[in-house]
């Protein structure tokens, strides 16, 4: 889209670089393409058309994702990959989104700003921000399916927030605590070094807190007629966005009530949904799905809940996915998160 002209201020804060990948779906990408690794092989390898890898609209299935994130780490010898890559992807890559949130008076309503309008950045992550007298909390949620991918992710997404943040207020700010829901990393020097906070890892929740002195922080490039129209460009592109995920969630919804004991078939989503087979597909190939990958998305957003359930045994998780037998179960968990059942269960909580 094309945006407003913008004051001195935020024009100055301009990309410097063009990011090689959609860092937006595809951090892992970028990351391995920031620290000089093959990228063209890494793809081939995984087995991604480039030109699918360009596509913003591009979605990557749980045991690609994971292996993307495994190949890139390997690949480029740096386990802190997700952070370097989140520091150097420059103010001004996520478009309207980066700018509404700058275009805010403050710290703390840029970052209301940016929650509320994240889903144009990811659609499938959940951001909340609230505050009250004393302090602000940003909350980051990730869908199940990210599984072993999770961290990465995660750490990719707070860098790339916090990062910014300090660019617009000109100020190395820090929040007040970081809790996030996965066992201290290996490269725990570089979050204390980028994030600059006290860390409490193997929480219930991601959670970033910020003092109410820190949200009071200026942004000096604020400006206020510029920021009524950012936030209506920002919120016509959210609409259409909601507008055009229609049907994926719909047919998340029959699946969900579908399998039961077996496969959906495309055939029974249509027919609950009372729309054609063809149209089906026809659709979720315009929102950048597919019925095969919902299937697969929900059966594995499934096996990971159900298997935290111990008192399940995992041919009962297999059953109540739709697998025919156990071993079939097995192989797809493998192909999703890289593990198998035994060992997602038996990992660290």
């Amino acid at each position: 889209m094309t945006l407003p002209d913008k004051p001195a201020a935020l024009r100055a804060l301009a990309p410097t670089f063009e990011v090689p990948l959609n860092i937006a779906v595809c951090p892992p990408l970028v990351g391995a393409a920031l620290a000089g690794v093959d990228v063209e092989a890494l793809l081939a390898d995984v087995g991604i058309d480039r030109r699918a890898a360009d596509d913003a609209d591009l979605r990557l299935g749980p045991a690609v994702r994971a292996t993307l994130w495994r190949e890139a780490l390997q690949r480029s010898g740096d386990p802190a990959l997700a952070l370097h890559a989140a520091e150097a992807i420059p103010f001004g890559h996520f478009d309207v989104v980066d700018y509404v949130a700058g275009a805010a008076p403050t710290l703390g309503e840029g970052l209301a700003a940016l929650a509320r309008y994240f889903r144009i950045v990811r659609a499938d992550f959940r951001l909340q921000f609230e505050a009250d007298a004393d302090e602000g909390r940003l909350r980051l949620e990730l869908p199940p399916s990210f599984g072993p991918a999770a961290p990465y992710s995660i750490e990719f997404t707070l860098a790339c927030m916090l990062t910014r943040f300090r660019v617009t207020t000109q100020v190395r700010f820090a929040p007040s605590e970081m809790r996030l829901g996965y066992p201290e990393p290996a490269h725990v020097s570089e979050y204390r070094r980028v994030f600059a906070c006290p860390l409490r890892f193997g929480a219930d929740a991601t959670v970033l807190r910020f003092t109410r002195a820190t949200l009071e922080l200026r942004q000096p490039g604020a400006d206020a007629r510029l920021r009524v129209v950012l936030e209506r460009a920002a919120s016509e592109v959210l609409a259409r966005q909601r507008a055009a995920t229609g049907l994926t969630a719909q047919v998340r919804q029959a699946l969900s009530q579908e399998l039961r004991g077996g496969v959906p078939t495309c055939e029974q989503v249509a027919r609950r949904l009372a729309i054609g087979v063809r149209t089906l597909n026809r659709q979720l190939q315009a929102e950048g799905t597919s019925f095969r990958d919902q299937l697969a998305e929900l059966r594995c957003e499934l096996a990971l809940g159900y298997l935290g359930d111990r008192r399940l045994a995992i041919s009962e998780v297999a059953y109540l996915l739709g697998f025919s037998e156990p071993s079939a179960f097995h192989r797809a968990f493998k192909r999703w998160t890289g593990h198998s059942p035994q060992v997602w269960r038996k990992r660290p909580q």
